[in-house]
């Protein structure tokens, strides 16, 4: 009997065996086997680990549900293709800027005020 009160993510098999996963191992291992012999049925639950606190889980839940996606010979969607959110910040945390341009390329973007001039 299916319950559809239940969010997606609850109707995977492997939702029960993450809540009582003891440690970070564990998780990981659990994700391993998803991609082994998971269906359609885990990809909300991989959606929902992709927003996990812990970093390890959120990138391996993203790295198997891309793969499952192949291996199941779906497309990914929109929401697919981007970033768990914990990735926004790592920028930040690790203090990484963008580069700065070369001075020597000398690349000027000005326009000069000539084209504005009819003839």
């Amino acid at each position: 009997m299916k319950d559809n009160c239940l969010p997606e993510h609850y109707r995977s098999i492997f939702h029960q065996l993450f809540e009582h996963a003891s440690d970070l191992d564990c998780s990981i291992l659990l994700l391993e086997e998803i991609l082994e012999v998971g269906d359609e049925k885990e990809i909300p639950l991989l959606e929902e680990l992709e927003n996990c606190e812990d970093l390890k889980v959120s990138n391996k839940a993203f790295e198997v549900k891309t793969k499952l996606l192949q291996k199941l010979g779906m497309t990914t969607s929109e929401k697919g293709k981007k970033l768990p959110m914990s990735l926004c910040f790592l920028y930040d945390e690790f203090g990484i800027r963008p580069s700065h341009l070369d001075p020597d390329l000398n690349m000027d973007f000005e326009v000069s005020l000539d084209i504005f001039e009819t003839e």
